[in-house]
């Protein structure tokens, strides 16, 4: 269940996100009126560079789901959406980026934090391709208008992840009424950088543990 809602949300968030980088190039009034023009998505062609193989990693996985969703959604063909996985944060990022460009793409996507300084680089090369990057925090202040952050309210899911961690602590016995004779239990969560999004994610981890277990810390 959680998966699939992480799933709906990122489409949501990836919808939004073509939308902005399309609506200049697909949106338009005829001469007659100005009356509004279906878009032609004919000439669309995304790329999307994955961290890990969506075979084996969930995070990637929902990533693919959600971009399918949308090709369908759009009725884009299966040629008109790369994939490109196993893509590691190195220069890797930039030329997979560069070969996506070459091949047509003027949409490319990266699902992964260490990917940014990459995909920015080469959105300053490429000032006609939309760069879509999730997660990531420079967007504002690189201000181009070919590069944009985007990501799910991720901190919802966390805290819903602490709310099974309290019922999970609840069941083996501590709380109040607890079979365990243990007095104000410690929990750990680990975060991958030091930064907003993690921050957020421990806080609203350990706020969903606290509803179930208030005497936790």
């Amino acid at each position: 269940m959680k998966k699939r809602i992480l799933s709906i949300v990122l489409t949501v968030a990836l919808v939004a996100s073509l939308a902005i980088g399309l609506v200049v190039g697909l949106t338009a009034c005829n001469g007659n009126g100005g009356e509004y023009v279906n878009p032609d998505y004919s000439n669309i062609k995304v790329g999307f560079i994955m961290l890990h193989d969506p075979a084996n990693s969930t995070y990637d996985k929902n990533f693919y789901n959600a971009m399918e969703e949308v090709r369908r959604g759009l009725g884009l063909s299966e040629s008109q959406v790369l994939y490109r996985h196993t893509v590691d944060e190195s220069d890797e990022c930039y030329n997979t980026a560069v070969d996506l460009v070459e091949e047509g793409c003027n949409i490319i996507f990266a699902d992964s934090f260490g990917h940014e300084d990459f995909i920015i680089q080469a959105a300053k090369e490429n000032p006609k391709v939309q760069f879509l990057h999730a997660t990531g925090t420079k967007a504002h202040t690189e201000n181009l208008a070919n590069y944009h952050n985007a990501f799910a309210s991720i901190y919802e899911g966390r805290y819903l992840a602490g709310v099974a961690a309290g019922l999970k602590l609840k069941e083996m016995g501590y709380g109040e009424g607890g079979s365990k004779n243990v007095k104000n239990p410690k929990v750990g969560y680990v975060g991958a950088h030091p930064y907003a999004e993690v921050i957020s994610g421990y806080t609203s981890w350990f706020l969903g543990v606290r509803s179930i277990i208030s005497e936790c810390s």
